[in-house]
Parts: structure tokens; sequence; C-alpha cells
């Protein structure tokens, strides 16, 4: 049933990962290097599933990669074969575990963007075909603001499974039909929880939540009418002298999906290939059209876009706001620009 709580040693926890493995890629926090990042494990002992800390690039690059192949073709003599990608997509399995509210949400916003008038196979079927099991966060990260974006710190929707570790074991809470589908075949690995391990984990998430109530931020879906009233403020001239339009906080944001998409031919022109990469709206290229026009030659109309695309354009298209709070940008930022300040300024003058 949605909304059931069971308990789960760590373990057994592995043991159902292992279990999944059997069918399924499995995709985690995993040590490389000196770094944790979201990558495939070879081995299930490899995935880090309680990672305190937020992995900086955010898992959005297994459901819209930075760079992929959509098709090829390939001209012979007599024929032309086409060979898509999507039927390669369609038949991998994966399971996606180790993930925060925020990024759950944030796959959440991407699948509304890419089901709308023209529904994008390639990334639609890589979400359908991905078990999600989130975790929840032990601690809050000075730049952390999922509580006022309304996608933390627990998930409403976009996860089949949820975790909470508790000292030794997690708590496992049903999201989703099909994960409780995965639950009922493996019953033996499960306890009953208790109600002082329920009453725990509503103690963990009041505590994440009080904690982000002190940056003192509004909820960001109050910034709306803020915003659209202040179009053409001058503040966007101050940031606009300060963003050096690198992209960084576009490319480390779980849900910015701007792409180009251009095509690759060889030599003799007998074989070429039609590839997507990641773009950002902060390039200066970024609205150039077949002219030569672009549409967004000053800094401050391009910083502008990106606020406006999370906080007013989003909800006009999706009904939702699209920043899920995990803070990276303000992380990442060479110009030390806070989208938080941004939204402070506008919300409160």
């Amino acid at each position: 049933m949605l909304g059931e709580i069971y308990k789960i040693t760590q373990d057994d926890l592995y043991e159902l990962l292992k279990r999944l493995a059997r069918n399924h890629k499995i995709i985690g926090p995993v040590k490389k290097g000196s770094r944790v990042i979201f990558d495939y494990a070879d081995k299930v002992s490899e995935v880090l599933v309680d990672y305190d800390k937020r992995i900086l690039l955010p898992p959005k690059k297994f459901f819209l990669p930075p760079r992929e192949v959509l098709f090829e073709y390939e001209i012979l003599e007599n024929d032309v074969i086409i060979r898509d990608r999507l039927g390669e997509i369609s038949r991998e399995k994966r399971v996606l575990i180790g993930v925060k509210s925020c990024d759950i949400t944030s796959i959440e916003i991407l699948k509304k963007t890419f089901d709308r008038h023209f529904k994008d196979p390639y990334v639609l079927t890589r979400i359908k075909n991905t078990v999600i099991i989130g975790v929840m966060c032990r601690d809050v990260s000075p730049t952390c603001f999922c509580y006022q974006a309304g996608s933390g710190p627990l998930p409403r929707t976009g996860c089949d499974l949820f975790l909470t570790r508790l000292s030794d074991d997690y708590l496992i809470e049903v999201k989703s039909e099909q994960g409780q589908r995965i639950l009922n075949n493996n019953k033996d690995l499960l306890k009953t929880a208790s109600s002082e391990d329920i009453q725990i984990r509503n103690r963990i998430i009041d505590e994440l939540i009080e904690r982000m109530k002190r940056n003192n931020l509004p909820e960001l879906a109050e910034a709306y009418d803020s915003l659209v009233s202040s179009y053409e403020s001058e503040l966007w001239n101050m940031y606009a002298e300060k963003c050096l339009a690198c992209g960084k906080c576009n490319f480390v944001c779980p849900t910015c999906h701007c792409f180009d998409v251009h095509d690759e031919v060889s030599l003799d022109f007998r074989y070429g290939a039609r590839i997507r990469e990641w773009d950002s709206c902060h390039f200066l290229s970024f609205t150039r059209v077949a002219s030569g026009e672009i549409f967004r030659k000053d800094r401050s109309s391009r910083i502008k876009q990106r606020i406006y695309h999370k906080l007013v354009y989003s909800v006009n298209d999706i009904g939702v706001i699209s920043c899920v709070g995990c803070g990276r940008c303000v992380e990442v930022c060479p110009a030390s620009i806070d989208i938080r300040e941004v939204i402070r300024k506008f919300v409160r003058r």
C-alpha cells in the first residue's frame, strides 16, 4: 500500500540491490578517486547508499546525457541504414539509488518538461525504465533550500521507494505501485517498523525543516508576482555586471534542459549521426538564429532568462517552478551570485 513503511537492515538492503541487479543496472553514489559521483556500479557493494553530502553533478545525466547520439545513418550502394538508439535505450532497465529529495523532484520536472506538446521518447523512456530509490538527507548544506522550493526534505512523488537511515537500519517507504511490487517480491528481507521508528523519522524531517527555515527565505512560489512586476528593474543590470556567462549554473542544475542538436558527417558523406548536446541560456550563441541575429545580446537578458525560467515561465509552462533548492548553482558560481539573494531582493523589496 502506498505510504506503508517497513524496516530493513543495511545487509538486507544490499541483498535487495543484489537481487535487483540480476535484471537491472545499478546507479548510485560511487567513489571515484577522491570524489563521490553518481555512476554505474560494477558491484553493489560500491554503492554508498546514505552518502551524507550532496553530490555536485546531479543524476540528470542518466536521463538527458550531456552528449548523446540520437540516431546514425549509413549509405550503402543500394540502401540506407538508419540506426535509432531508442531501441537500445528501451531494453536497458536500471535502478537509481541514493537520490535525495531535491533530485527526485528534479526528475519529475524533467518528465513534465519532456512530456508536453512534443514527447521526447529518449528522456521519457529512460525515466520509465528506471526504478528510483530515494534516501533522506542526514544533514543540511549551507546552500540547501529544498523546503522553500517545495521539493523536500520528503518528496511528494517521483520515486518508488524512499529510505531513512536510523542507527543501524533503514526505514523503507512505499512511494509507488512499482515500489510495492518490489517489496512484495522480497518480503523475507523486511521487518515491521515500530511506532517509535516512525517517530524518529518524523523528528529527522522536522529538524531538517527547522534548520532550513533559518535561512529566512520566502517560499519560492511567492516570487512569481514580484518577478513579473520587476522585469524592467535596474537590479538585473547589477547582476549582469557580475555574471561571467560561463554556464556553470546551468550544467550543475538538475532541471536545466537546454540542448543543441547538430549532425556529424563523415568526409565521404556515407556515414552520419545526429547528436544532442547540453547548451546554456547564458551563452551568447544560444539565441542565434539562421539569419545570424542574436536575440539576447545583453548579459542582463540572459541572467534574467534563467531566473524567470525557473520561477515564472516554468509555472506557465508545466505548472510548477523548476528550481528544487539544491543550491548547486550557488556553490559553483565564480561570481558568487546567489539565487536566494535574488529572490530576497525582489520578493521583499
